[in-house]
């Protein structure tokens, strides 16, 4: 986990916010915590979780769309707890609904297009200044410290919330807060547009955990799922781009 937060923010730093988005965007957390889900769990339990997982990351779409609406008028702080809030909302909404994986699958890229349609415009920004020492090493040990909670909090949990805790924004909040404290509301909001078009691939990744990890060994799976990630968020740019 370290490395991975350190290189999507030498990403956001080299390419910009919303090229850093999208590469922020790809699985590096989610991946992780499924993977050892399933190693910890087993297969089966892994799978059990996705459909609450794609119920989950409707709550990070919206995370990302209150954060870009309310970064203007607040600071990080109180901008990323309201962006919880509506997160932990969905999660809520979400605990004891019996929706079959299509569905929820479904219901995710119909929310998460329509986000994406009204999403708030942000305008460019070309300032730059020099970032503290510490910047790295501190989006490190958050992101971190998150990845080890809620991967441990699987033994308690059990499936439904390990599932709707799985997209839990850890690396969406982790950038688009310092990204806000260190170059204002529009580039958060950049890098959180970004971040949701790789959402795409996110729900492909889902339903190949439903579908291949309980099918072969777990760590083929996974690398599979990885790639065809990486090949959807390609697709997805080259959409957008054009």
């Amino acid at each position: 986990m370290p490395p991975l937060i350190a290189g999507v923010t030498l990403a956001v730093r080299k390419w910009g916010e919303g090229i850093g988005g999208l590469i922020g965007g790809f699985p590096w957390v989610a991946g992780p915590i499924s993977f050892f889900i399933a190693l910890e769990h087993g297969a089966l339990f892994a799978a059990s979780t996705v459909t609450s997982a794609l119920l989950g990351s409707i709550g990070t779409t919206l995370f990302a769309l209150v954060y870009a609406l309310v970064a203007s008028r607040f600071s990080w702080l109180p901008t990323v707890l309201i962006s919880y809030a509506a997160f932990f909302a969905v999660a809520f909404l979400s605990l004891g609904r019996t929706v079959s994986l299509p569905a929820a699958a479904g219901l995710n890229l119909l929310v998460l297009t329509f986000v994406l349609y009204f999403f708030p415009k942000s305008r460019p920004v070309t300032e730059t200044k020099k970032q503290p020492l510490y910047d790295i090493p501190l989006r490190m040990l958050v992101a971190t410290f998150f990845v080890v909670l809620l991967t441990q909090a699987a033994d308690y949990l059990g499936p439904t919330w390990s599932g709707i805790l799985t997209p839990f924004p850890i690396m969406t909040s982790t950038l688009a807060v310092f990204t806000h404290a260190q170059r204002g509301a529009d580039a958060a909001s950049r890098v959180l547009h970004g971040l949701l078009l790789a959402s795409y691939g996110f729900v492909v990744f889902l339903i190949g955990v439903s579908w291949l990890v309980p099918q072969i060994p777990i760590g083929p799976a996974y690398s599979i799922l990885m790639i065809v990630t990486m090949i959807v968020n390609f697709v997805t740019i080259r959409v957008v781009k054009e």
